[in-house]
């Protein structure tokens, strides 16, 4: 399948899922002949649904961050300072010396 097929399907997958959408949610709205096959309690779903979901995905999210940070080991600390912390210093340093000149 070659990448304009695939992004053809697509579209019409999504054109589909959003009427099917709109008329699960408006339901009630839209006249008698929908309406007598989608009841307004069912029609609520439309609504609760995709709230429910982001909730959930949310909370999957911040207890992926809590399980890392739960099982992620501390670092091991370093036995020796860093070279750059040296050459920092020592650039310090040199500042220091050329405004007293």
């Amino acid at each position: 399948m070659d990448d304009k097929s695939l992004g053809s399907l697509i579209v019409i997958v999504s054109l589909v899922i959003m009427v099917g959408y709109f008329v699960w949610a408006f339901a009630p709205f839209l006249g008698p002949t929908v309406s007598s096959w989608i009841s307004p309690q069912l029609s609520e779903w439309a609504y609760r649904l995709p709230v429910i979901l982001a909730v959930y995905l949310m909370l999957l999210i911040v207890l992926w961050i809590g399980y890392t940070m739960a099982t992620t080991p501390p670092p091991i600390p370093l036995e020796s300072p860093l070279e750059i912390e040296r050459e920092e210093v020592d650039s310090t340093t040199d500042e220091d010396k050329d405004v007293d000149n």
